[in-house]
């Protein structure tokens, strides 16, 4: 079980030389506790094995792999290369939602505008802006298909 997380990290950072961890050993353990506990409402501690650090194992949650595992270059290029092709109005809202990430200002945007005016492509633009520093941005949208529009969304 733990070659098969080391191998689903390794394909998700693009590095297949990435090696154990204690932390893959660490979420491996809590896997199984957790089926232990669904199967036979045991914890690992009540068989015998070691019980799996589960605050540590916070930080190995498999979607804030992925979303720490972007390449922040190919992110950055494709900012570059899109930012000029936004509408003025479209630079606007990209402008005031970049404002309040930059800055740390907690608001809520909602894009209500009618199909084909290019609000995918304005956040896409935004999660790649804010991917390429590195930061955590999460894709929510209101309606399914809009959802299997966006990156990870």
């Amino acid at each position: 079980m733990s070659e098969d997380i080391l191998h689903r990290k390794q394909l998700e950072t693009s590095d297949m030389t990435f090696d154990f961890t204690s932390e893959i050993y660490n979420y491996t353990l809590v896997i199984i506790e957790d089926l232990c506990v669904r199967t036979a409402n045991k914890p690992l501690q009540d068989l015998g094995m070691p019980s799996p650090n589960r605050i540590a194992a916070v930080s190995t949650c498999i979607e804030l792999d992925r979303e720490q595992s972007y390449s922040t270059s190919d992110l950055l290029s494709y900012v570059q290369n899109n930012i000029s092709k936004l509408t003025s109005e479209q630079k606007d809202i990209y402008d005031t939602i970049m404002h309040c990430v930059d800055n740390n200002v907690g608001e809520i945007f909602f894009l209500d505008v009618p199909g084909g005016t290019g609000k995918t492509f304005v956040i896409k633009l935004i999660l790649a802006s804010i991917r390429s520093k590195n930061d955590i941005a999460l894709a929510i949208a209101s309606s399914g298909i809009a959802t299997t529009l966006l990156p990870v969304g």
